[in-house]
């Protein structure tokens, strides 16, 4: 069964493509090789990973759908603003009567039970658009009965498409009412509440699907009286029988019922040590089923058993556990009460998770959590026959573990690599992984290093002294692992080629047989450390160089979204800008600069970053701070969730589909809104790397080289000189500043030809320099 946590890494990096991707820029973004992708996808089905064009494009799909209904008592469907994720809603969180916080408790309820809980709110647009018929405008109700004729024909305002059909309904395989989503006016009525052609040939093929799938349903045919046939109907069958191979199957499914998620880490809670499973049928011999590493995944406790009738383990055979012979599901309604008691007695040894609620504030669950409640995110323990005890002298410990030098601690007579001190066996209990809680502070970061022929441990990602090839880094190899802890994984480091091996830790030289020793070891954090992330003068990372940048106001760092911190206008920060500003600005004057402080965007903007720079053989990614003319209504949707052209509109498309940057401040004026004589303008850091010329049919850069997937990082106007810069991956973008200002006006009288000009007019030409006309103020502009 394919790993909720990879699942939902797919779903994201789709999501973040617009959907779809071909297999193979799929296989390039998340880092598994052709196989594993094609087991993973196989293992989810097209309930989750639909294959389309041959099975070259894959596209993302859920079963998660936003409520319709004005007013909810509570249901198992997101609670969220329709047209607030159509970027449409101008009412605000305060005044709209639907939430806007995708975060609350009920929502990340909801997410969690369909393996979306990584997803951002701009990638959860995307997934919903193209799966719920929720967003898609009304269907022509006269079109619909009277087959497929309309009075106002391609004059209609409504969609001239099967209702059932957009539901999964529609039992006719040859239906007579149209199909089409992307016909002439079907495209026209999708466009009028924001869908592009894109989104919708995503709906057509995923509704096509289930259309098929629906109608290939097995049906009865009844002979009556009067040796009849009658009219086939659907017979739906609820298999009551489970088997070992359905328990296997769907083990990975979380379940359905159980404690709200208000935090990092109960975003994929299990159900509570003693609750007992939905359906019947499992026996207490059944075998789990291992499929993940240590420390990295949450687990169900003994005697629990999920709503999909199987434990779930995915820790490593050391550490995983069988239920207890009497401990079931449901099983006729009978409660095993000493199996209950003794899973809760053996928590503490079976569990070897922390829990992320407890060490960052307060896990509501108490007792009932199957996770362990310590206050560091590890913990070291022995046992002594009977149970596990904390070690002392912790901080000692953690920290000679975390050095990948240090085989042992012999001051304690601790050996790390059998796990024991003296005679007795230790084990380290952790938080969950960084790499499948990537938005949530105080997981482990684990770093993977090979030793060289000095016997020297290298980091994986980082060139070895005296040679600039590099390897993958080591969050790309520990999503691989979390993958599949026992994969033998092939990689490129310059002209070699070789494999890695997970299960052995051994990495090999493909040609030459070159073996060599490789491990796993945490990221050390104090207690001062975690004290420092908790009450946020520091952020932790799963990325390197992702802290925030040093001169933020570290009093305005929000834990979701953005702060907007005005810059007093005597320091260098402010100058910098203004200047930028004035080249090319000279007959305006500056109201204020803002600074957006957002950590969220600007850890993914490092992310990024960092992964352009690996892209481009270790070299420097180029940087530019640019321009761009907003509409005021769009300004804070940028600042908290960043530039999406899709949304956010677009003037213009002549070198891409994408969001436009200026040089030149006086270009990105023209699309900026006035009000009450003011302006508002971004100034954005962007990645621009390598670009080339763009073309009004691009929806990415185009290829550096035919014989390769590596792409341009941008567009431009003009190659030798650009003016203009066309991103097509918002991670490329970080909105730093919004620049207030308005026009100095000279006032001439024109019936007298005397000049007015007030004192601070004059004052403030003095500091610009000598007035510019508006008219050679805008040469720059290209039309």
């Amino acid at each position: 069964m394919c790993d909720p946590a990879v699942s939902s890494f797919l779903t994201q990096t789709l999501c973040a493509h617009g959907g779809r991707l071909g297999l193979r820029e799929l296989q390039e973004n998340v880092g598994l090789s052709a196989q594993q992708l094609q087991d993973t996808l196989s293992a989810a089905g097209p309930g989750r990973f639909l294959l389309v064009e041959g099975g070259q494009v894959v596209l993302a799909v859920t079963d998660a759908r936003v409520c319709v209904l004005k007013e909810c008592d509570g249901c198992e469907r997101l609670h969220l603003c329709k047209q607030h994720l159509l970027g449409r809603c101008h009412l605000g969180p305060s005044s709209c009567k639907y939430s806007h916080d995708i975060m609350n408790a009920e929502n990340k309820k909801v997410l969690k039970q369909h393996d979306l809980s990584g997803l951002s709110e701009n990638e959860l647009q995307v997934l919903l658009l193209q799966n719920d018929a929720f967003f898609l405008p009304d269907t022509c109700q006269l079109f619909n009965k009277k087959g497929s004729h309309c009075m106002q024909q391609s004059n209609c305002n409504k969609l001239h498409v099967c209702q059932h059909f957009l539901k999964g309904r529609c039992r006719f395989p040859r239906c007579i009412i149209s199909h089409n989503l992307l016909d002439d006016h079907a495209l026209r009525v999708l466009e009028t509440v924001g869908i592009d052609r894109k989104t919708a040939s995503n709906f057509q093929a995923i509704c096509d699907f289930k259309h098929m799938e629906f109608t290939r349903e097995p049906r009865v045919y009844v002979r009556n009286r009067n040796d009849n046939w009658k009219k086939p109907e659907v017979r739906r069958v609820k298999e009551v029988k489970t088997t070992l191979e359905t328990v296997q199957c769907k083990q990975d499914v979380p379940p359905l019922e159980g404690p709200s998620s208000t935090g990092p880490a109960q975003s994929q809670d299990q159900l509570p040590a003693g609750v007992e499973g939905k359906d019947k049928g499992l026996s207490a011999n059944s075998t789990p089923c291992s499929a993940g590493p240590a420390q990295s995944q949450d687990q169900l406790p003994t005697g629990v058993g999920g709503k999909d009738k199987g434990p779930s383990s995915t820790g490593p055979a050391q550490s995983q556990d069988q239920l207890p012979a009497g401990v079931g599901g449901k099983d006729k309604g009978k409660k095993d009460s000493s199996s209950e008691e003794a899973s809760k007695d053996n928590k503490k040894d079976t569990c070897d998770e922390i829990c992320l609620f407890y060490v960052w504030k307060y896990c509501k669950n108490k007792d009932r959590c199957k996770s362990v409640h310590y206050h560091l995110p590890y913990k070291w323990e022995i046992h002594d026959g009977l149970d596990w005890k904390e070690l002392s002298v912790m901080e000692e410990i953690e920290k000679a573990y975390c050095d990948p030098k240090n085989s042992s601690l012999p001051s304690k007579n601790i050996n790390f690599q059998t796990m024991t001190c003296s005679s007795s066996l230790v084990r380290r209990l952790s938080t969950p992984s960084s790499v499948t809680k990537p938005t949530f502070l105080l997981t482990t970061q684990w770093i993977w290093y090979w030793k060289n022929n000095q016997d020297k441990w290298i980091e994986y990602g980082e060139p070895e002294e005296g040679n600039s090839a590099t390897s993958p880094s080591s969050a790309i190899i520990e999503n691989l692992y979390q993958a599949d802890p026992c994969a033998i994984v092939p990689f490129q480091a310059g002209q070699h080629q070789y494999e890695l091996n997970f299960k052995e830790m051994i990495q090999t030289n493909t040609h030459f047989k070159t073996r060599r020793q490789v491990c796993r070891r945490p990221k050390f954090v104090s207690s001062e450390d975690v004290q420092k992330i908790k009450t946020g003068s520091q952020r932790d990372s799963s990325i390197p160089n992702q802290t925030c940048p040093s001169h933020w106001d570290a009093s305005a760092l929000p834990d979701f979204g953005y702060k907007a911190v005005v810059i007093s206008n005597t320091t260098s920060e402010y100058n910098e800008i203004k200047q930028l500003f004035h080249q090319t600005m000279k007959n305006y004057s500056i109201l204020k600069i803002q600074r957006i402080q957002n950590p969220s965007l600007w850890k993914v903007f490092q992310w990024q970053k960092e992964k352009m720079k690996r892209e481009n053989g270790g070299k420097e990614v180029q940087e530019k701070r640019l321009f761009h003319g907003a509409d005021v209504t769009f300004m804070e949707t940028i600042c908290s969730q960043n530039f999406d052209w899709r949304i956010c509109g677009s003037n213009g498309t002549k070198y891409g589909k994408g969001s436009y940057f200026a040089r030149d401040a006086c270009y990105s004026h023209n699309y900026c809104q006035t009000t009450l004589q003011e302006h508002s303008m971004f100034v954005a850091r962007v990645l621009v790397g390598d670009y080339v010329k763009g073309n009004a049919a691009f929806v990415r850069p185009p290829m550096k080289c035919a014989a390769k997937l590596w792409l341009y990082d941008s567009c431009v106007d003009d190659e030798f000189n650009p003016a203009v810069f066309v991103v097509f991956e918002k991670h490329q973008i970080y909105p730093e500043y919004i620049i207030e200002y308005r026009e100095e006006r000279i006032r001439e009288q024109e019936d007298t030809g005397i000049k007015q000009q007030k004192d601070t007019g004059t004052k403030q030409q003095k500091d610009t320099g000598t007035r510019v006309p508006r008219e050679e103020g805008r040469k720059c502009v290209i039309s």
